[in-house]
């Protein structure tokens, strides 16, 4: 096979070929586990929840659970996620009856988030299924090597971050969706 726009040919043993651009291969990569996490959290916790809907509802079940207050301005901060998709995504997720979002008093912008029934029903089963995941996810993956990649993501993370402050855009947020 010839090579596609972005790829060179491994040349030894006609292996898969090899990703030249690291942000395309961690691209590829992010996108291949978050499609294998939503398949695995749909079948085996509910069809409503995807990977990323399933770690929010994770992270408010834990919070809540601690008697901490949550707001959707920390689920941005947590996860480094846009404000509107946060939004479009606890809506679905209020939507769907894992969670409800009840204004504060003190402040009518706020809304505090809570878990519903459905959602703490769905709890245990879905930390079952995130924690096998990423068993499975780092299978033949030593520590060490867990380790190293952690760090140079933590390098690449900085470096895009410093070329997009460069071209003037911030970086904090990411174009993720749900």
């Amino acid at each position: 096979r010839t090579a596609r726009p972005g790829e060179v040919m491994n040349t030894e043993n006609n292996a898969t070929p090899s990703i030249r651009h690291a942000g395309r291969l961690i691209a590829y990569t992010s996108h291949q586990i978050s499609r294998a996490l939503d398949a695995c959290i749909a079948a085996e916790v509910h069809p409503d929840l995807t990977g990323m809907r399933g770690l929010v509802l994770g992270h408010i079940v834990r919070t809540v659970q601690s008697g901490q207050p949550l707001y959707q301005r920390d689920l941005e901060e947590c996860f480094r996620i846009r404000r509107s998709s946060v939004t479009a995504m606890l809506k679905a997720m209020e939507s769907a009856g894992f969670i409800t979002r009840t204004p504060v008093s003190q402040d009518a912008r706020l809304k505090s988030l809570a878990p519903t029934v459905k959602g703490l029903a769905c709890y245990e089963s879905l930390e079952r299924c995130i924690a096998a995941f990423e068993h499975q996810l780092r299978d033949g993956v030593t520590q060490a090597d867990l380790n190293a990649l952690i760090k140079t993501l933590e390098r690449l993370r900085q470096n895009a971050g410093t070329a997009l402050q460069r071209q003037g855009a911030p970086a904090q947020g990411t174009n993720h969706k749900e």
